[in-house]
């Protein structure tokens, strides 16, 4: 193997030795047996359903395709090596190869593969150069994110390691980032660039959505954020390889946030307060109910999260000022009040449909074209949080009850027109992970190991 790293080498032979197949006869598989095409070959059928999942009605269980990522541990800390570009309808992943990791995108739709990355080494990572927090169940992976960008999407793969530690030197720690345009074609395809980012973390990812090690587009281009003891934010255009730091924006006592078209959103970490230096503040737009009041120095106004370019926030009432039970969307560009609801919101992941009508953020969502909230918290009828996990053009939230662990129930909640009561699904039924077009995308474990994908189609 070409590839030198301890743990990619041990992961790739391990896949290999077992099978990188759905297949549990236990015979080695080509990469081509995985539905990875191998140089120079021609490209498979789309592969069908082989493992019926139990999906929300409307989903067909037994039409679309699956791929099965088998070459994945059990436990890692890394977000799952799978992404999805709403503007392209295309679903890509990382898988394996004997020569090293390679980036596999497909047509939602239909399954068809619309292009195989060359194989690709990512950096030493931090659990083979020794750094403390990353082994065990704490495993970092290459993952896989998209990225829109002038009227472009990207498909990036991404690693967190160390560059050019050898014995006298301690070398750099790196997220590098390798950019394919989704709309490639071919079988062994390299990237369009490869752009390393410097970043100093503390320790692996621990399911803190705030904290871990981030590579996404949010709605303005895709960034990388990471806490640690140089806690940062980088924007990076994907279309020249240049970054851009939050800089004198992200002063001391600002913590930036996302990169807009205006310059960076940063949030005041004495006071919560948010605001686009020069552009806007949070107060310019106080969503009605709120105590704040403009020219008063406050707490209130506390950013959340963002999506497709809309930003969550938290505000106080004059009813309760300890808590924050009322949550507004504001325009990430402008400021501009775009919707609220009195609804304290419990953060998870925020999402949005793919045609940018539906947003949420956990247990709260809003029809922005209505601009009309829905609140999932639990409250005098209902006895646990339903935290939403993606939202359908039509206005369908799936989410998960509770906290989402174990065989956690799912329910669905109409947000387009329903009474924003939420339905819950059949025991064992799967929600899915993304909503595109005329597919949702599920993750779910393989049926002998790793990960699998599956793409159902709507009824």
């Amino acid at each position: 193997m070409r590839n030198r790293n301890g743990v990619a080498s041990a992961i790739l032979a391990g896949a290999l030795l077992a099978g990188c197949g759905s297949g549990g006869d236990g015979k080695a598989q080509t990469p081509a047996q995985d539905g990875t095409r191998a140089p120079g070959k021609t490209a498979e059928p789309a592969p069908g359903i082989t493992v019926q999942l139990t999906a929300p009605p409307a989903y067909a269980a037994d039409q679309g395709w699956q791929q099965t990522l088998a070459w994945m541990p059990k436990k890692y800390s890394s977000k799952p090596p799978v992404a999805v570009g709403a503007q392209t309808d295309v679903v890509a992943y990382v898988t394996v190869s004997e020569d090293g990791y390679v980036t596999q995108a497909r047509e939602a739709s239909t399954g068809r593969i619309l292009f195989t990355g060359k194989p690709w080494e990512p950096p030493t990572s931090m659990s083979q150069a020794g750094r403390y927090g990353y082994d065990g169940d704490w495993v970092e992976l290459p993952s896989v994110s998209t990225a829109f960008q002038d009227g472009r999407e990207y498909v990036v793969t991404w690693a967190h390691g160390i560059l050019g530690e050898d014995a006298l030197n301690k070398g750099k720690e790196v997220v590098r980032l390798a950019v394919y345009p989704a709309d490639a074609s071919g079988d062994t395809v390299a990237p369009q660039r490869e752009i390393d980012i410097p970043v100093q973390t503390l320790g692996a990812n621990r399911g803190n959505d705030a904290a871990d090690l981030r590579v996404e587009d949010y709605g303005t281009g895709l960034q990388v954020h990471w806490t640690g003891s140089s806690s940062g934010a980088v924007a990076v255009d994907l279309a020249t390889g240049t970054i851009d730091t939050c800089g004198d924006s992200c002063a001391k006592g600002a913590a930036g946030e996302i990169r807009t078209g205006k310059g960076w959103l940063v949030q005041d970490t004495v006071f919560g307060s948010f605001q686009v230096p020069g552009a806007w503040t949070a107060f310019d737009a106080i969503p009605p109910g709120a105590s704040a009041k403009k020219g008063e120095v406050s707490t209130d106004g506390v950013y959340r999260s963002v999506t497709r370019g809309h930003v969550f926030s938290s505000w106080h009432t004059q009813a309760d000022k300890i808590l924050s039970p009322l949550t507004a969307v504001h325009e990430a560009a402008t400021g501009k009040l775009e919707t609220s609801m009195p609804c304290e919101i419990r953060h998870d992941h925020a999402v949005a449909s793919p045609n940018g009508r539906f947003v949420a953020d956990g247990t709260v969502a809003f029809d922005l074209q209505r601009r009309q909230g829905t609140c999932l918290s639990k409250n005098e009828q209902r006895k646990e949080d339903v935290f939403v996990t993606a939202v359908t053009d039509a206005g369908t939230a799936y989410g998960t009850v509770g906290n989402g662990r174990g065989d956690a129930s799912t329910a669905e909640v109409d947000l387009a027109g329903g009474t924003g009561t939420p339905k819950l699904l059949p025991p064992g039924t799967v929600v899915p992970s993304w909503a595109l077009r005329d597919t949702g995308v599920f993750l779910t474990p393989g049926p002998s190991g790793g990960l699998l994908v599956s793409a159902l189609k709507h009824k």
